[in-house]
């Protein structure tokens, strides 16, 4: 008999070792202990090491704050105490020297700290005053140019942009370092216009910084010389490349002046003397700031509300958003004339009151010009109310009501403009601002009827008319600004309201088959590229008007390609949005034009309607083509509620709502 294989058996107390022998091969296995994951040769000494050092740079940041909490402490010991201020007022001249000694309070460092280096902190001080008149919550963080160059921007500041945004008091301190708040804001909106060789190579860093000090400040303490720097931002903002992606600074701006209950006057105690009788009680409303301490100071924060009211108006006429700011929340009064803002003793203004409402013109003479850009805007924010609503095709009434109604908006904002008194003499930016807002009203009200090609319906009178007698008025504006110089007319609702005629007389020309555009539609694009060196919003503007004619000249010459091209198809095509045809017009693909449908069966009130997208064409603000500079853009969308606020429309008359 052979002999039989032997076989190893596992060992009970090794429990990692198996030897197991077949026939000729008796071998032994061996099984390692099994690790945990992660723990790997070397991760522990890693993440020591890592420990270790994230421990000094912890104890790096303790000695730097120590020390200088301790200069701080000594600074104050130093300084005599703060008075209350007003907005213009500054923090002790003594406190600058020693802030700028303090260690990485740079401008380098604040715009943008190396990659695993130290965080500044020095910009987060301790809060001035919890008062909310305090002009410095934040300590000066020495992010601006040198003071000499400061002063230099505060006086470009009230010599071109104050002119038509006077939002600061006319009895003005003297401005000294540190800087307040709203220095910091001048700094940045008007670096654009400043030809100083100190500041032209770093404007960016310096603006860049400025505005980040700012808006941290209106986040860590509300007051209203935060809200006012928020203001003078905005002004920045809408003028810029940027787009409302980055408007939410407008937000921000909005919300505070309701959180400071700017929409109402202060002054319930000199209503009641004037009526004789106290107001009858009500809800306690809890006060965030203290009642103004004199005239100037009341009419400062008057005038920043109606600036909030017309960024407003303007930043949801041009982006179909709905108002943040309705009209029966505001019970103010119109801002008075500057030379009764100058004296010192309080006076009453007419209130304000929407011009379709009114029955009596108020008197020119005690109003600012500001007033009049206020009722401009109101205007121009009616227009959008009125065609932000959706009307069925087949609802001839409601046609009908919306006809009269743009026709009643029509008239009383020509009646409107033909008693102003700042169309005669000399033209201030604001008096020019003031009628463009006037002429972009007129063409968006009227170009809804006035050019119905597409849909194959006929040109309507008057509409074609008052529409091309408002564009034309736009070119006489141009030549009146640009001989006044374009560094003290240019405003962005004046480039807005150029842009806006520049699209009507494209599509006109287009429309009537001509063969290019004429004179007066190269004139508004010259005056945009003029004023591009200074507003960056009138470059975006050029780039598609002029891509437009190009492609509209190359099609000429080119008789067997019936394609429209994109360019030429997002100014005339009436059912997309500016914001819908970005990609494509980003694009070069040509756009294949829809067959003509024939509508002449069906009457004019069936055909009209499907032209409800029209004033969503003059919706173009700037950043439409980020993706040109490496942004991105997305669709806007259709302004919220607009189908029951049709509904109310109709129930209530029309005019009415409006």
């Amino acid at each position: 008999m052979g002999s039989t294989p032997s076989v190893a058996v596992r060992p009970r107390r090794e429990p990692h070792r198996l030897a197991i022998g077949y026939l000729g091969n008796p071998a032994e296995c061996y099984y390692p202990v099994k690790l945990k994951p992660g723990l790997r040769p070397g991760t522990g000494m890693d993440m020591v090491k890592r420990l270790e050092a994230l421990e000094d740079r912890v104890h790096h940041y303790e000695t730097r704050l120590a020390d200088q909490e301790a200069r701080l402490t000594q600074v104050a010991l130093q300084s005599q105490p703060m008075p209350v201020q007003t907005p213009g007022l500054s923090l002790p001249a003594g406190l600058s020297s020693t802030l700028s000694d303090l260690p990485s309070a740079g401008l380098p460092d604040l715009v943008g700290p190396p990659s695993g280096g130290p965080i500044d902190l020095s910009s987060f001080g301790p809060s001035a005053s919890p008062g909310n008149l305090s002009t410095t919550s934040f300590r000066d963080p020495q992010v601006l140019p040198p003071d000499d160059v400061v002063r230099d921007l505060i006086a470009l500041f009230f010599t071109h942009i104050h002119p038509w945004a006077p939002i600061l008091a006319p009895s003005l301190p003297s401005w000294s370092p540190p800087w307040s708040i709203v220095v910091h804001a001048i700094v940045v909106v008007t670096l654009r216009i400043s030809t100083d060789p100190r500041v032209v190579a770093s404007r960016e860093q310096y603006k860049a910084a400025a505005k980040q000090h700012v808006v941290a400040h209106a986040i860590e303490s509300t007051s209203i010389s935060s809200v006012q720097a928020l203001a003078l931002l905005a002004l920045d903002l809408i003028g810029s490349e940027q787009g409302p992606s980055s408007w939410g600074i407008l937000a921000l701006l909005t919300r505070s002046a309701v959180h400071l209950g700017l929409a109402v006057e202060e002054d319930a105690s000199s209503f009641a003397a004037m009526v004789g009788r106290a107001p009858a009680p009500s809800l306690s409303r809890t006060s965030i700031i203290p009642p103004a301490a004199n005239w100037h100071e009341d009419e400062s924060r008057r005038r920043l509300f109606w600036l909030i009211f017309c960024l407003d108006r303007y930043a949801c006429v041009s982006t179909g958003w709905d108002f943040a700011l309705p009209d029966f929340d505001i019970k103010r009064r119109l801002p008075c004339a500057d030379d009764l803002w100058a004296r010192n003793e309080w006076f009453f203004a007419p209130s304000f009151k929407p011009v379709l409402h009114r029955d009596l013109v108020p008197d020119h003479s005690v109003l600012s010009p500001m007033a009049y850009l206020v009722e401009a805007l109101d205007l121009l924010g009616r227009a959008h109310t009125l065609q932000s609503q959706i009307i069925e095709p087949g609802d001839a009434r409601a046609v009908e009501i919306r006809k009269d109604v743009t026709m009643t908006l029509t008239s009383a904002a020509k009646r409107w403009y033909s008693d102003l008194p700042i169309r005669e003499g000399h033209q201030s930016a604001i008096s020019l601002m003031i009628q463009g807002i006037h002429h972009a009203t007129l063409l968006k009200l009227n170009a809804y009827y006035a050019f119905p090609a597409l849909s194959n319906g006929e040109p309507q009178e008057p509409y074609v008319s008052t529409c091309l007698t408002s564009a034309r008025s736009m070119v006489a504006l141009t030549s009146v600004a640009r001989d006044a110089g374009w560094q003290r007319t240019s405003t962005p609702l004046f480039i807005w309201s150029c842009w806006v005629s520049a699209r009507v007389l494209f599509v006109h020309a287009f429309l009537a088959h001509q063969l290019s555009p004429d004179e007066d539609f190269d004139s508004i694009v010259a005056a945009l590229k003029e004023q591009a060196q200074y507003w960056g919003l009138a470059k975006q503007y050029v780039r598609l008007l002029e891509r437009a004619k190009r492609k509209w000249l190359a099609s000429l010459g080119d008789a067997s390609d019936k394609n429209l091209p994109d360019a030429i198809h997002v100014l005339l095509d009436l059912r997309r949005t500016a914001y819908s045809a970005v990609k494509t017009n980003q694009q070069e693909t040509p756009h294949v034009s829809p067959p003509d449908v024939n509508l002449s069966h069906l009457p004019a009130w069936a055909v009209q309607p499907l032209l409800g997208d029209l004033h969503n064409w003059f919706d173009l603000p700037a950043g439409l083509f980020q993706a040109d500079t490496g942004g991105s853009s997305r669709p806007t969308r259709r302004t919220g509620g607009a189908g029951t606020e049709g509904a109310a429309y109709h129930r209530e008359g029309g005019a009415e709502k409006l």
